[in-house]
């Protein structure tokens, strides 16, 4: 009777059956329950299927791997699969001298931990060190294409010239391919190396070509190589050690097998989970790190959501049977959570902005009918009918979002996909925003000139004992010819007297008064891209009011009237460095007394306001406002005044003219530096003039040692 019995251990399952002929049992064999198994339980078999003693820290080993085999694996072939997925996740099984069980450490540290090996084939480690002595060849000249053999993280070829030595550390396979190398290259006529660069397969798929071929050769008897073809991924290259006339035969045989496989390009619908997420996988596991990458190309078309790989047929259906998995998942699986730091924005202003454009907006989607309609919108290029299909109809509804305002972060649950839209959503809209410094100048001009001639004359004389007196006054102070005094002088400008005591007098009065004035009003402020920015200085004139009953009159507080300077500027910087600028600027001042106590003061106010558009870091004058005015005035005495020449001695005259000019000038600086340089710089003569120090951050080098 057939006799079985099964031992199960988390995704595994041992199974032991008898042979067909002898009815003996043959070695157990260990099968998958399932495709995927955790590191940890491959380990825990391997230490129970072998009785090897296994020291690790569990933690370092997490992860679930795929595995697939229909024929099942004897425990010597699970601890040999085993250390190759150690490897992949950079660990390896190592020994340690004095040690009877084995650690797994990580691969960088494993040539300094493991023990020296007397014999690598009964060794257990997975990864072993071996010194082994040479007793032909130089030890620098093997080290050489022992280098291109035992490639990558954490190998060593160490030779020790004076021993005769070379010490070797790796993977076990790869020791035992370098020691086989050795033992050919050791002997009194070495053979030929040569290092042939695979450009157009992988080197693995061309020397397993090699070994059929040559196998086939030795089967027909007429030609038996010598040589042996070793393939080495990491550096994507055959190393060929062979006689010296057998290494044309092996390169032509290589360059024949060396062929560009055949490349399909072929269009996949990520329908699960992200696109982004989905590329990466299928770059890890389908490319790999260098096998198959000759002809591969995958292109992520975020326009369509699709995938295009070009690669072979080979690893199209490798891609498929990786997209059939994901897609296979459970529907919970693609439900996540992520959160999105938001760094130049108030949360709550950028919460609003995201819920306005997903409210009630369906998300873009594709589906079967679509495609079905028009075949070339979507896939221009052939791809699997299995592999494209529409995607799921994804609402904004299937966005939760809120936030977290001591954080500043924006919460949202939703599809991986959905997710990584926002996730660029939210990279296109939180950017630092520029700032701009204003600088308003507001100039006020006055120029005034003032002209006064009068000349005045007075005649006293008797006639027949009548007193009588000739005077044409126009108000310039002639003294009293009677009794013959001068007065001291009055008033400014230029004033002659002539005196005939008690006959004549008269006086010639010029003045001419000559004002220039200027006010300037120079307010700067520092203000955000799009924000409005409000500066406003003002005197406040209180002014009372009079409340009069039938019996009673009050006076109480009526208010304030505000004179003074109010800017109010909002810029925004469009291309080209230029900004364009709202601007409101008001100049109000009080110009007289009130008329009445309980009125406000008569108040003058000059008001601009407009859009312009202005070059950064230039002076341009964006407003302005001039009045002149022009006044000349005569008195003089009736027909005498009139009379030429002689006219001029009974008329007094005066000109005034007056001319009041009002600009505005703005200076938009652009400050865009990330860490304020620009803003420190235009400060610095600020605090300067205010006599304040500058404690701004300065950087300077430190020593770490």
């Amino acid at each position: 009777m057939h006799r079985r019995w099964r031992k199960t251990w988390a995704a595994l399952w041992l199974l032991a059956t008898p042979s067909p002929c002898t009815q003996e049992p043959e070695p157990p064999r260990w099968f998958l329950t399932g495709e995927e198994v955790e590191l940890v339980d491959v380990l825990d078999v391997c230490a129970a299927g072998l009785g090897l003693a296994l020291d690790y820290d569990r933690a370092l080993v997490q992860g679930k791997l795929t595995i697939r085999s229909e024929e099942g694996f004897s425990s010597e072939g699970m601890w040999a699969l085993a250390n190759r997925l150690l490897l992949s996740k950079k660990l390896a099984s190592v020994q340690a001298s004095g040690e009877e069980a084995l650690g797994i450490v990580a691969l960088g540290e494993a040539a300094k931990v493991a023990r020296i090996e007397p014999d690598v084939g009964a060794a257990r480690a997975g990864f072993v060190k071996v010194l082994h002595t040479l007793h032909y060849a130089d030890p620098e000249k093997v080290a050489e294409p022992l280098r291109a053999l035992l490639a990558g993280e954490g190998t060593l070829v160490q030779p020790i010239q004076d021993a005769h030595q070379i010490l070797l550390a790796g993977a076990k396979p790869q020791v035992l391919e370098a020691l086989e190398l050795i033992r050919m290259i050791d002997s009194p006529t070495p053979p030929a190396v040569e290092a042939f660069r695979i450009r157009n397969s992988s080197p693995t798929a061309v020397t397993a070509l090699l070994e059929r071929v040559t196998k086939a050769i030795e089967q027909v008897g007429k030609f038996k190589p010598e040589g042996v073809a070793l393939a080495e991924p990491a550096s994507g290259t055959i190393l060929v050690v062979a006689p010296e006339p057998e290494l044309l035969w092996w390169k032509e045989q290589i360059e024949r097998f060396d062929q560009v496989q055949p490349a399909v390009t072929r269009n996949y619908i990520p329908r699960r989970f992200s696109m982004r997420e989905t590329a990466k996988l299928v770059e890890e596991i389908v490319r790999g790190p260098l096998e198959g990458a000759a002809g591969w190309r995958l292109v992520e078309d975020e326009l369509t959501g699709t995938l295009v790989v070009t690669a072979t047929s080979a690893q199209h259906e490798e891609v498929e049977r990786l997209l059939a998995r994901l897609e296979s998942s459970e529907p919970d699986a693609r439900i996540a959570l992520r959160a999105f730091p938001i760094r130049h924005r108030d949360v709550d202003e950028f919460l609003g902005l995201l819920e306005s454009l997903l409210k009630g907006v369906p998300l873009p989607a594709a589906s079967n009918a679509e495609g079905a309609q028009n075949p070339t919108a979507r896939n221009a290029l052939p791809a699997p009918p299995s592999m494209i299909g529409g995607r799921p109809s994804p609402e904004a509804s299937d966005l939760s979002l809120s936030k977290d305002s001591g954080t500043n972060r924006i919460l949202a649950v939703g599809p991986p996909r959905l997710l990584d839209e926002l996730a660029r959503l939210i990279h296109d809209l939180d950017v630092q925003h520029p700032q701009v410094l204003v600088e308003t100048l507001i100039v006020t001009l006055s120029d005034t000139e003032t002209r006064d001639l009068a000349l005045e004359l007075q005649k006293l004389g008797t006639d027949d004992g009548t007193l009588w007196r000739l005077a044409s006054l126009f108000g310039a102070g002639v003294p009293d010819a009677t009794d013959g005094v001068l007065l001291p002088g009055g008033g400014t400008g230029l004033e002659g007297v002539i005196l005939d005591p008690g006959s004549f007098s008269g006086v010639l009065r010029a003045l001419e008064t000559v004002n220039r004035g200027r006010t300037l009003h120079i307010p700067k402020v520092l203000v955000n891209n799009n924000q409005t920015a409000h500066l406003d200085s003002l005197l406040q004139q209180p002014f009372a009011t009079s409340n009069t009953s039938t019996n009673l009159a009050t006076i109480s507080f009526g208010g304030t009237l505000d004179a003074g300077t109010s800017i109010e500027v909002t810029p925004q910087i469009t291309d080209g460095d230029q900004l364009l600028v709202e601007y409101q600027v008001s100049l109000s001042t009080f110009v007289g007394d009130s008329s009445d106590p309980t009125l406000p003061p008569p108040r003058q106010e000059t008001k601009l306001a407009s859009q312009a558009t202005v070059p950064d870091g230039y002076t341009v004058v964006v407003g302005g406002l001039e009045v002149e005015a022009e006044t000349e005035a005569e008195s003089r005495v009736p027909f005498l005044g009139e009379i030429p020449l002689l006219g001029n001695l009974f008329k007094s005259q005066s000109r005034t003219a007056t001319r009041s000019r009002f600009f505005v000038f703005l200076r938009c600086s652009v400050l865009r530096s990330a860490s304020f340089e620009d803003l420190r710089y235009l400060s610095a003569p600020a605090l300067a003039a205010a006599g304040i120090e500058n404690d701004l951050p300065v950087v300077e080098p430190r020593i770490i040692r």
